[in-house]
């Protein structure tokens, strides 16, 4: 009986411990899958490589299109609802 709970209780911590970066990581490839179409080649090999979480990068591809193409921008609205 002890060892059955002592089990149950060491799978609740371990999912516990595990939640934010399963969330995390769905995040980041729900994210990847809505811009992919939206990056280029370079975008690309910069995401690879990026660190930061998904929003942030999404985020950084929007200022450079608001830079380029001027704020609020219609060419930029697959770029808002990407990250959100």
């Amino acid at each position: 009986m002890v060892r059955i709970l002592g089990t149950c209780v060491a799978l609740a911590l371990i999912i516990v411990m595990a939640f934010p970066f399963v969330h995390d990581a769905y995040h980041r490839y729900e994210v990847a899958q809505r811009l992919k179409p939206l990056m280029s080649d370079r975008d690309l090999a910069a995401w690879r490589q990026w660190n930061g979480d998904a929003k942030s990068f999404g985020r950084s591809l929007l200022e450079r299109c608001e830079l380029s193409n001027g704020s609020g921008s219609p060419v930029c609205d697959p770029y808002k609802s990407a990250i959100e």
